[in-house]
């Protein structure tokens, strides 16, 4: 009895020291990931603020709206601007719907076996394939074998084959993360297979899709190699410069960017050079804040969570 009675004073002690240092580690842990988090939004608003430090003085209505010029100064990015979104909608338009449909059959239809495995693969290797690969790919298809020539319909589906593999596996997680319950659920309503995937699972997981597409679209934006050789690296002047015919040259502010600087035809290439990046820059945050605001709006429509 006396030796438990002297044993409790040391166990409390020994609980009490390791309380304190598990909270000790816990702050430091805290404090570490709190760091981490916070260094990614610094890095990304001295980023941000870097470009408008250096393009902010190239902005103006004529450099937004007005045409390159080939060897002269003063020229402005108004149809790389369009031709950018132009590709995006076009891209999005072929990959979305591929990837989302292969992506629901891999998830909520597939049981497995050696077709799912086929696919899985292919998806994956897909993914592996370096974007400049992919552009002499569609150089061979598209613009040789197909005698589209430079194309904005060529640089789209280039791009869908390339971000095919990201979307499809975006979709799989997003199914994967709507409950079970939400199903069984539908099931035992009496809905079918079909009506519990296209009316209950899909708008439940509306929000991490939209995460997907912001991921893509951001990667369209930025892409270069793949255009380069499916796209082109010019642009048309005059009225043709805004053409919504797929088959036109359309070289994207991307493409242009790097064209720019490669050549380095024109006087003011540094103005040209960071007003464009600065505007690239905008396009994507401007881009992603929207799509995210849509998603939002429609996770809450669908959810039945709106007022």
């Amino acid at each position: 009895m006396a030796q438990a009675v002297i044993a409790q004073p040391a166990v409390a002690r020994l609980r009490g020291s390791n309380a304190r240092s598990r909270r000790i580690v816990d702050r430091i842990a805290t404090a570490a990931l709190w760091g981490a988090s916070s260094l990614v939004v610094l890095l990304l608003l001295l980023f941000i603020g870097f470009e408008f430090y250096r393009g902010a003085s190239s902005i103006s209505w004529q450099f937004l709206t007005g045409s390159p010029t080939a060897g002269t100064a003063g020229g402005g990015i108004g149809p790389l601007i369009f031709n950018s979104f132009y590709v995006l909608i076009l891209t999005l338009a072929f990959t979305v719907p591929i990837s989302v449909c292969a992506g629901m059959y891999l998830q909520e239809y597939s049981a497995g076996g050696r077709f799912k495995a086929i696919v899985q693969f292919s998806a994956e290797s897909l993914a592996t394939v370096p974007s400049i690969v992919m552009g002499l790919f569609g150089l061979l298809v598209f613009v040789s074998a197909l005698h589209w020539h430079f194309t904005a319909l060529g640089g789209a589906l280039t791009l869908t084959l390339l971000n095919l593999p990201a979307m499809m596996r975006v979709t799989q997680e997003a199914l994967a993360g709507v409950p079970g319950t939400y199903r069984e659920a539908s099931m035992a309503c009496g809905a079918t297979k079909w009506q519990t995937v296209l009316k209950v699972i899909l708008p439940s997981a509306i929000g991490p899709l939209t995460t997907g597409v912001v991921l893509v679209s951001g990667r369209i934006f930025g892409e270069t190699a793949a255009l380069i050789y499916t796209a082109g690296a010019s642009v048309s002047y005059g009225r043709s410069a805004y053409d919504v015919n797929p088959f036109h040259t359309a070289e994207t502010l991307a493409v242009g960017l790097y064209q720019v600087h490669r050549e380095a035809l024109v006087p003011d290439v540094d103005r040209i050079a960071n007003g464009s990046a600065l505007v690239l820059l905008v396009m994507v945050l401007v881009f992603n804040v929207v799509a995210r605001v849509v998603g939002r709006a429609l996770t809450l429509r669908f959810t039945g969570k709106a007022r």
